[in-house]
């Protein structure tokens, strides 16, 4: 199988890593905007071949990963569109899973294939916030949940590709509907990287802040780390504006929340603002635990995870993938 990756930043790069080991099966081809990045992943163990050219980098892939910034997707879908083989099946890791999907059948030819993930990363990472190829981990996903989405009339034997890529990297599927997995990530990414940049545009905005900025320190850098450690502005002014109604009704909740506790202390009603924070530090920790454990499996269908095939033997039974391509050519 061929498999081509596109962007080879933290993610792009650890997905290469979880690929790696399978060099009989699996042929790694990385491109980048920039050509540095692209050899130091090679160096690094994450691709195989470095593409200079885009259009070269896709055309002979079976499997065309995109894992660059929203901002970008449309652009680098319309440029290799045309590109792809019959069969080839493109799969993008950035949110808004229905914009990008009418995309995708807007550019995209029949026979192409379209498949959205969003990942659930292993915990061991979550407070990682470092970027880049070098950041780039080979267990990056283990313990992980791959949501996948695509459009109806997607063909059986995609799914069951794609299954096997997310086992053979040590994540589990999680198939789902793109308005619902954008109301999920609108919940889980984007509010908290939206609340994270309000905070800070509002609070080095006031009077106080020449003085206040000497003293402000974890709480504050924990505060903004999501503004810059994740996400460019670009990327997440158009991502608001992909998901905008889901935003919007996010943002309606936020504000009814933060009336209601402006008026516990204009009324002084301590014991309601106070049981109001014990309920958001209890429903935090109690996220942290189930986090950090990802016993998602066990949780929703009792199956240990040991008892789970292994990657290898999942990967195994994805050797004759081509096949099902053969067959619709008939």
């Amino acid at each position: 199988m061929r498999v081509t990756i596109i962007g080879l930043g933290k993610t792009g790069g650890s997905l290469g890593l979880a690929l790696s080991g399978k060099s009989e099966q699996i042929q790694r081809t990385g491109h980048d905007r920039d050509i540095t990045v692209a050899k130091e992943a090679q160096k690094a163990g994450a691709i195989d071949t470095v593409a200079i050219n885009l259009h070269q980098a896709v055309q002979d892939a079976d499997v065309v990963f995109l894992s660059i910034p929203f901002d970008q997707v449309r652009e680098t879908l319309q440029q290799i569109a045309l590109d792809l083989k019959e069969g080839a099946v493109l799969v993008d890791l950035s949110p808004a899973k229905q914009k990008i999907g009418e995309w995708a059948k807007e550019f995209l030819p029949a026979r192409r294939y379209y498949v959205g993930w969003n990942v659930a990363i292993n915990p061991a990472y979550l407070q990682d916030t470092h970027k880049g190829i070098g950041a780039s981990r080979q267990d990056y996903f283990h313990q992980g949940v791959v949501a996948v989405t695509a459009p109806a009339g997607t063909p059986a034997e995609v799914f069951e590709l794609m299954t096997g890529l997310i086992k053979s990297i040590g994540a589990e599927p999680l198939f789902a509907d793109p308005l619902e997995m954008d109301g999920v990530l609108a919940e889980a990414q984007v509010i908290p990287q939206l609340l994270s940049a309000l905070m800070v545009y509002t609070l080095t905005r006031q009077p106080g802040w020449r003085e206040a900025r000497k003293f402000a320190a974890q709480d504050f850098l924990g505060m903004g780390l999501p503004l810059v450690s994740s996400i460019s502005a670009q990327e997440l002014s158009q991502t608001l504006f992909a998901n905008r109604e889901l935003i919007r009704r996010l943002m309606n909740e936020l504000l009814i929340v933060l009336v209601e506790w402006r008026e516990y202390l204009l009324d002084g009603e301590i014991e309601s603002i106070t049981q109001s924070l014990l309920d958001a530090q209890q429903s935090f920790e109690k996220w942290q635990t189930e986090r950090r454990a990802a016993n998602w499996i066990l949780e929703e269908s009792g199956i240990r995870r040991e008892d789970l095939p292994t990657s290898g033997e999942v990967f195994g039974r994805l050797v004759g993938v081509g096949n099902w391509k053969k067959k619709q050519k008939k």
